[in-house]
Parts: C-alpha cells; structure tokens; sequence
C-alpha cells in the first residue's frame, strides 16, 4: 500500500488511524512504537500520538510514502536588478542564464522564472509578492537565485523562515564575489537608506524646533 502525502492531513495520529491507513491491527502498530519503529510520545491523558513528520519517517522505512505533492510543485528561478539600466544592458538576463545553466543539472521540474526590476529594499515589489503567495500555497518546492539579496537586501532569513515552514528550499547559486553590477546596487542602496533616515532626521528636528517655538510663546 502506498500513502500518498496530500492524504496525511492532520498534524498528530492515533495508533487506530495509522492501522486504518497501512490495513493492519491496532496492536501492530503499538508493537512498531514499542519498537521505537515508529516514534510516538503519550499525552497527559496516557495516550499514545503520533506526529506527522514521524510518520512520515516510518512509511518512507518501508517505502509505502509518496510526496505527490511535491511531484506538483514548480522550481522556481528568481532573478532582480535595481535599474531599467541595468536590464537594458543585460544584466537580467545574464543573471537568468547564469542560474538557468546551474539549474539544468539539478533536476527542475514545471521550472517558472521570474525577472524583476527593483531595489532590493523594496518589500513590494510584485513579482516577489507573487513567488511568496505561491510558496504559501505549497506551489514551490525550490527556489534558485544568483545571490541571497537578490530576493531582499535585508530580512533574507525571514524569508527563509517562511519557506521552511512550507518545505521550500532556497538554492543560492553562487559563493563568488559580487560583480559589478550588484555592488552599484548596493552603492545606490545604501546611498537610499541615507537619504531616507536624513528626511526622517529633518522631520524630527523641524518637529522639535516647532514644539520648542511654541512652548517658548
């Protein structure tokens, strides 16, 4: 018998629903816990459960496990530069071909590409808000970039997180140093956040200045 993943839908098991599911007795499947073949805990009321991902250890033990839903998910490619410039001259698609040829030796499957224009700053850039409304939708099963910022400048790990939580790899291609291109980007990033906490700074000051001409009438 084969259990398919999209049917495993509850997060803890009983011993009776996980007879029910392989067609054998109850007793067997307390026999595979007491074995520790199966790797179950009690509950306050003396109850024996199960969790999900050791169940899933235990069917893949004897081969009768199936991720469907990973056979339906898509490979997704992500590419981003900041400028119009930048993609006039190339740098996009570049950066696609670079993760299109890593990416042919690793299997892909329903590969999808996405290429943006946008600072890596930028939080609401459209296509990344659309890759993660997919990957919330466990329509992903890995995500391939040429650089970790080119999917966000700063807050990489909470993406990561996200992804995790959805059985979502994130492949980053490559460990060379920065070319040109990305370290204008970071250049003009950085150059973006100081104007911003610099408009900030005035508006607190010009604030202040204004409480203090009024509290001096």
């Amino acid at each position: 018998m084969i259990i398919q993943a999209s049917s495993l839908t509850k997060d803890i098991y009983q011993p009776k629903d996980i007879a029910k599911m392989l067609g054998c007795s109850v007793r067997t499947v307390q026999n595979y816990c007491d074995e520790n073949k199966i790797i179950s805990y009690r509950n306050v009321k003396n109850r024996r459960l199960v969790d999900k991902d050791k169940l899933i250890d235990f069917l893949q033990s004897i081969d009768c496990y199936i991720d469907d839903i990973k056979a339906q998910r898509q490979d997704v490619i992500y590419a981003r530069v900041s400028t119009n410039k930048q993609k006039s001259r190339g740098d996009l698609d570049r950066q696609v071909e670079k993760i299109s040829t890593f990416v042919i030796s690793q299997n892909p499957q329903n590969l999808k590409i996405f290429k943006e224009v946008g600072s890596g700053l930028n939080d609401n850039r459209k296509q990344l808000l659309q890759l993660i409304d997919m990957v919330c939708e466990n329509q992903v099963n890995r995500i391939f970039v040429l650089y970790k910022d080119r999917l966000t400048r700063f807050g990489f790990n909470y993406l990561k997180t996200i992804c995790n939580k959805h059985n979502v790899e994130i492949v980053v291609v490559s460990n060379e140093t920065e070319d040109k291109s990305i370290q204008e980007e970071l250049a003009e990033d950085i150059i973006a956040i100081i104007h911003s906490f610099s408009g900030k700074l005035y508006g607190l000051r010009k604030t202040i200045k204004q409480k203090i001409d009024i509290d001096g009438e």
